[in-house]
């Protein structure tokens, strides 16, 4: 943070004085005066010390961190629209980072209380190392999508290992959407997990139709059968006994019976005539 002193005739004249040589508005800084002289000729000295802000508590507080850590890293900060960014790199990042960013995750926790102790924080703050974050937040994509296709195959819920908050919202973020499964958080922290559901059941889970789980009709299925995989037999069909038929006389004399009858396969016959029986 930046300060200075100013002495001047007036305390109007030592703050505009001190403004223009830090470069920095009124609303930036605070002024305090330190000591007033003279009876005729008033001189008035005024200290002036830029206001802290949630950048600078931020990286002074991980910096410090990290010194008393004995680790040997360096805190860069950068800010956007939506948050604080802090990046940490250096030797010993890895033992910053810890198990699956738990230490991160603490360096983080305790750098937004400091932080919202000493100003009203209007954004949120995120540290990351060597850029562990957006290679987790690869990984755990890349798992939420095979999970999900596994439960929407099977119609079944897939719980997942405990997460942190940072991974919970990874996981959320992938699936949103994804129009075949939700995702729901359960549990109590620090054991809090995500469910992944399927939007439809599988086909074991469905309701069975027509009392015997398959179709009640269809070009592969009778009424009462379970279709063409079924491995139920269909029910057999009662018997209806049909009464004998009566042919009718044929005319043995008939020429044209005749000739039909010996192409038919009906024996090597003979015929003498149109009105000559057939042999």
């Amino acid at each position: 943070m930046k300060e200075i002193e100013i002495t001047a005739s007036s305390y109007e004249d030592a703050l505009a004085e001190a403004l223009e040589a830090l470069g920095l508005k009124e609303d930036e800084v605070e002024a305090t005066i330190v000591k007033q002289s003279g009876l005729i000729r008033k001189k008035v000295t005024v200290k002036v010390t830029q206001k802290a802000t949630a950048k600078d508590v931020a990286v002074n507080f991980i910096s410090t961190l990290i010194q008393k850590m004995g680790l040997e890293c360096t805190a860069e900060i950068r800010e956007e629209d939506d948050a604080y960014y802090v990046s940490v790199s250096g030797k010993d990042t890895a033992t910053l980072i810890g198990y699956r960013g738990d230490v991160l995750d603490c360096v983080q926790y305790l750098t937004l209380l400091v932080v919202n102790k000493t100003i009203d924080l209007d954004k949120r703050i995120i540290i990351d190392g060597e850029n562990y974050r957006e290679k987790r937040t690869a990984v755990l994509s890349r798992l939420a999508k095979k999970l999900a296709i596994k439960a929407a195959k099977t119609g079944k819920d897939v719980a997942l290992e405990p997460m942190n908050p940072f991974e919970r919202r990874v996981i959320h973020s992938a699936l949103a959407d994804d129009k075949f499964v939700t995702t729901e958080s359960e549990g109590e922290e620090p054991n809090r997990y995500i469910v992944i559901k399927p939007n439809k059941r599988s086909f074991s889970d469905r309701p069975r139709r027509g009392g015997n789980g398959g179709r009640q009709s269809g070009k592969f299925g009778g009424k009462q059968s379970g279709g063409r995989y079924s491995s139920q037999k269909p029910a057999s069909a009662p018997v209806q006994k049909s009464e004998p038929k009566e042919e009718a006389p044929k005319d043995m004399y008939n020429r044209e019976y005749s000739i039909n009858f010996k192409r038919t396969g009906g024996g090597k016959l003979r015929s003498f005539g149109e009105k000559k029986r057939t042999f």
